[in-house]
């Protein structure tokens, strides 16, 4: 971990390892992207590697250190935000991460455990907290993670590909929950727009929030 924050320290014992771990993350997440988070195990990518499991505990300790390192590489560096308001700012700092979600739908599967502890996630909050640093009555770092969560739940349904309801399910449903049944009966297959919806609805109560705050 602290080879990839340039702060590797004195010289590690033994031979010079042969590849960096941004290649090994490489590795693992082209598995991940062709069969899921779940297809990705220590043996595998070390097989992808031409080395053994043993020899790939030389760079990571355990399955939860890779996928941290996949993180770091699948959401790469993030944007600079050019947008004029800090609304927009958000706005484009949250498409800009459905987009890394969308090429790597995998990402939507990682259930965060506490604060990233990796380069690039951290410089994507860094981003916008930056950009929303003088916006008046906004808390740039709450604003971050509400985008974060927002964007992967929107992201880890887009990626479900369940199987359709037995035929008579609807039917119970709209006898059981008439109105639950007049809301579900609508185009649902846009999750784009979903997302739309949801970033005006958060962005509007944001910035009423911020209107209606006391001056400290």
């Amino acid at each position: 971990m602290r080879v990839l924050w340039g702060a590797e320290g004195g010289a590690p014992r033994g031979p010079r390892p042969r590849l960096s771990l941004p290649q090994v993350a490489d590795a693992a997440v082209g598995l991940a992207d062709a069969h899921g988070l779940d297809g990705v195990t220590l043996a595998n990518v070390a097989a992808g590697l031409g080395m053994t499991t043993s020899a790939l505990y030389r760079y990571v300790d355990s399955k939860d250190v890779l996928v941290e390192l996949m993180v770091d590489v699948a959401v790469g560096e993030p944007p600079r935000l050019t947008a004029g308001t800090w609304q927009d700012a958000s706005r484009e700092w949250a498409w800009a991460l459905r987009e890394r979600y969308r090429l790597h739908p995998w990402l939507a599967q990682v259930v965060p455990t506490g604060a990233p502890r990796v380069p690039n996630p951290v410089a994507w909050i860094a981003v916008l907290v930056e950009a929303l640093e003088h916006a008046p009555g906004i808390d740039g770092m709450r604003v971050a993670l509400l985008l974060d969560g927002l964007v992967r739940s929107h992201a880890a349904v887009a990626g479900v590909s369940g199987s359709a309801p037995p035929e008579w399910l609807p039917d119970v449903i709209a006898a059981q929950h008439p109105v639950l049944a007049s809301a579900m009966d609508r185009d649902w297959s846009d999750p784009d727009a979903e997302l739309t919806f949801a970033l005006d609805v958060l962005l509007r109560g944001l910035s009423t929030s911020a209107q209606d705050a006391p001056d400290l």
